[in-house]
């Protein structure tokens, strides 16, 4: 099964729902057309009764540069925009986190911001030698939102969290293996192999087992997820409207485009 979505790519075979973010150009980064066709890819995985997991993937050199900058800094209505988007990925989020799929998130290059969001939203995450992990957040101006400020504490303890989100420092794969932020390395140009074996394992497990388990592993966290989610909601909506955040945007966005530039050449 296959879904004709624009930004991104949906397969659904052999109790696997594969969902790729094709956005390459903008370095995968999250629009309210992909947030919505996010939303709706979960839902057609959900709602298969022989899916049972989800990867969560990205074409081109990145896995998700976060939120679209560039689109932020150019609408006038930001607060608005911002609200919207962070509510929809929240939504898709929250599906995901509730659902009975298991899900893995397969990071062969950088994960920024609301990409990082993904990484740390999926039950398994595999990485390639040349995936990295930044918070990006306060460089933009703008605060955490798609769980990072609740899911990253959690994963690699509060103090490496404020250095990532507060300090800015990037996480290379091995670092981020060291501290719990991945699950494992896949040796170099053999990411796609170790997701789609990890995938079959898990889809040719007794499935009714797959989903109880996992709600006993994040029934404490899902219990206080949703508020969470709506106060990051709220947070960056306001702080995307501060005065000086256009222009902290568009500068990101432009040094975001130089780096697009430069690793693609």
């Amino acid at each position: 099964m296959t879904a004709g979505f624009e930004t991104l790519e949906f397969a659904l075979r052999d109790g696997i729902a594969w969902l790729t973010l094709d956005r390459p150009d903008a370095a995968n980064a999250l629009n309210q057309q992909l947030a919505d066709e996010f939303c709706q890819a979960l839902a057609l995985a959900e709602a298969d009764q022989d899916c049972h997991v989800v990867v969560l993937a990205g074409n081109g050199r990145f896995f998700c540069a976060g939120g679209d900058v560039a689109a932020m800094a150019q609408t006038p209505e930001r607060g608005a925009f911002v609200a919207r988007l962070a509510g929809t990925m929240h939504q898709g989020l929250l599906r995901l986190a509730r659902s009975s799929l298991v899900s893995i998130a397969a990071v062969h290059g950088p994960a920024a911001g609301a990409g990082l969001g993904l990484v740390l939203n999926a039950d398994f995450a595999v990485a390639s030698p040349q995936a990295s992990f930044i918070g990006a957040y306060a460089g933009a101006g703008l605060s955490p939102d798609c769980g990072v400020s609740y899911l990253l504490p959690r994963a690699v303890g509060p103090r490496r969290a404020t250095t990532v989100l507060l300090g800015g420092r990037p996480v290379g794969a091995q670092e981020a293996l060291e501290w719990g932020l991945v699950g494992e390395i896949a040796g170099d140009g053999f990411l796609e192999q170790r997701v789609r074996e990890l995938a079959e394992t898990l889809a040719s497990s007794p499935v009714q087992a797959l989903g109880p388990t996992k709600r006993l592993l994040t029934a404490e966290a899902v219990n206080g997820y949703e508020a969470h989610l709506r106060l990051e909601q709220e947070q960056i909506a306001a702080l995307s409207e501060h005065r000086d955040t256009a222009e902290r945007l568009a500068s990101f966005a432009a040094r975001s485009q130089r780096l697009k530039t430069a690793v693609t050449d």
